[in-house]
């Protein structure tokens, strides 16, 4: 066989490895995966300014393969729930590239290693709050709550919170004040956030018979609810600043970002529509987003 003939063998292997990759990567969940994680981050620096970088590169690594394995296990266990929505159906296991056993594996793996590397490297704090945000994410929400009740995500948003006390462990692993805020800030934060994707996504939720607060009460008792989160949010945002030693660069930061988010969701409290609630969706995730940056500048300045 020549080696002209061997070409286009090699180079299919090489793009369905590829393809493998861009799948397993996919199980992740990164964009989500990744803000949560940046969260956890900030909150270490928070805790300790002088934290070392050794510490935090490490938690970046396990935090986001911990994170990493809990949202594969999501992927298997909601493979039929996935397979009935149209934002969701081309997911990899759902869609049958990944198969179940080598998701499984492949999530197993990851949390072993993020779980257990936390244990040695960054102490046995870490680890707990890591694999006390898997259980959550994985078991609580995926397995027990999303498909029996409203109150799924509101509960399943502790997931979030553990991933922020993990990081604070990183540095302080006695949790002052500042990180149970801190930890409150994404808890507030996860229920408008996937509340205004459930609105903008109604058809999808209910084909997959998913009992998300809007398609069990509707639009506008959803947006009402929304809006006292984003309140709530915004008070614990200003209340972090003297509890955990931020300045006023945060300060007006917060302010600012969480004025303009909380007058969205008055918006769309007011007037509820599908395009408002998809927009507080995609905007909660900048909000989120500002807040870390305003605590990064804080403590550079």
């Amino acid at each position: 066989m020549t080696t002209t003939a061997l070409e286009p063998t090699a180079a299919a292997r090489r793009r369905r490895a590829w393809a493998m990759v861009r799948d397993l990567v996919s199980l992740t969940k990164p964009k989500v995966t990744s803000l949560l994680l940046a969260f956890g981050l900030v909150s270490a620096a928070v805790a300790d300014p002088e934290v070392g970088a050794a510490r935090l590169a490490t938690f970046a690594l396990l935090g986001y393969l911990a994170a990493g394995g809990a949202a594969a296990l999501n992927h298997v266990f909601d493979r039929d729930l996935d397979a009935r929505m149209d934002r969701t159906r081309a997911r990899p296991v759902a869609s049958g590239r990944v198969g179940v056993p080598e998701a499984v594996a492949f999530a197993a793996l990851l949390l072993a290693g993020a779980i257990g590397g936390a244990a040695v490297a960054l102490g046995v704090a870490v680890a707990a709050w890591m694999a006390a945000g898997a259980a959550t994410y994985a078991g609580l929400y995926t397995l027990v709550l999303k498909r029996r009740t409203r109150h799924n995500i509101v509960i399943g948003g502790l997931a979030g919170s553990c991933g922020v006390l993990a990081g604070w462990s990183v540095a302080d692993p006695g949790l002052a004040p500042g990180a149970w805020l801190l930890a409150l800030l994404v808890f507030l934060w996860t229920p408008p956030h996937f509340w205004g994707l459930a609105i903008a996504r109604d058809r999808d939720y209910r084909a997959a018979g998913v009992p998300m607060l809007p398609q069990v009460l509707g639009l506008a008792p959803t947006a009402r609810a929304m809006l006292g989160y984003a309140v709530a949010m915004l008070l614990t945002s200003l209340l972090l600043a003297p509890v955990a030693g931020l300045g006023p660069v945060y300060l007006v930061g917060a302010a600012a970002s969480g004025a303009a988010f909380v007058a969205l969701c008055w918006a769309t409290w007011r007037r509820p529509t599908v395009r408002r609630a998809l927009w507080t969706f995609k905007l909660s995730g900048a909000y989120l987003a500002t807040l870390l940056l305003a605590m990064v500048a804080d403590l550079a300045a």
